[in-house]
């Protein structure tokens, strides 16, 4: 239990790093930036190619602090210290 309640915390730290990025990065440009899975995929190299309409355009098109946080937030609910 403990390891995944470490990768649950692991998983919000880097959603908070995200969103931390899309502020700088708002800050830097002057105007609303939200960086989506698809633009970081290309960043980091990966490009991928779905069909349009189809659920992976969906999960492409979320921001990605979205795809890491949501996940990670429920994660911790779940695996919570018993007291």
């Amino acid at each position: 239990m403990a390891v995944l309640r470490i990768f649950a915390w692991i998983l919000v730290a880097l959603a908070l790093m995200l969103l931390g990025y899309d502020a700088v990065s708002t800050l830097d440009e002057g105007i609303p930036v939200i960086t989506t899975t698809a633009e970081f995929m290309n960043i980091a190299g990966l490009e991928l190619s779905v069909p349009e309409g189809g659920v992976g355009k969906f999960f492409l098109d979320l921001p990605l602090w979205t795809l890491i946080g949501v996940p990670g937030v429920i994660l911790t609910l779940v695996f919570r210290p018993v007291n």
